[in-house]
């Protein structure tokens, strides 16, 4: 088969047409479809230890088949990372690292979230997966996830915008006579 014929597949189609086949072509489209939201997930929970907890992620997908349980490729494999992620032994990720774009407003407030603010808003809105997938990820009730996400988005939004609670003043101004 060609690259061409792999978009008509879906996710589990490919994986499970890769591992019996192992064909990189299949590999290849699946790699595609995420690398980029995975990366992208990746270095904002934790950015030193992105490209190690992705390496063993698609390490482990090459070698044997997940067993997805009636999920999602596409849950289980931010599952895997979400796992991995919270597993790694180097830097820890509560920490107070340096954003990487301390440029960009928006990075830079996502990497002061705490970390299960953070993560829940990287999985809904930059990973596009459903609250309640969300809520399976961090072990939660979908009550307590929409919660941390609204929480989380406000915060967000008074770290990049500044408090809303905060009056404007016009500060007097004193002529200068000289």
């Amino acid at each position: 088969m060609s690259w061409k014929d792999f978009h008509h597949l879906d996710d589990e189609s490919l994986l499970e047409y890769y591992h019996s086949t192992r064909s990189p072509n299949a590999f290849r489209q699946l790699y595609a479809r995420y690398k980029d939201s995975l990366y992208r997930y990746c270095t904002q929970m934790n950015l030193t230890g992105a490209d190690s907890v992705l390496e063993a992620l698609w390490s482990s997908l090459l070698e044997s088949p997940p067993q997805l349980h009636g999920r999602r490729l596409r849950s289980w494999l931010f599952i895997r990372t979400n796992s991995l992620l919270r597993n790694y032994a180097g830097q820890d990720p509560d920490s107070s690292q340096p954003a990487p774009m301390q440029d960009n407003k928006l990075l830079a407030g996502i990497q002061q979230l705490p970390r299960i603010e953070r993560n829940i808003l990287l999985l809904h809105m930059e990973c596009e997966l459903p609250l309640a997938t969300v809520a399976d990820i961090e072990k939660l009730s979908l009550k307590k996830c929409r919660e941390l996400y609204h929480q989380g988005k406000e915060r967000l939004e008074e770290i990049i915008h500044g408090s809303h609670r905060r009056p404007w003043r016009i500060e007097e101004v004193e002529e200068v006579t000289i």
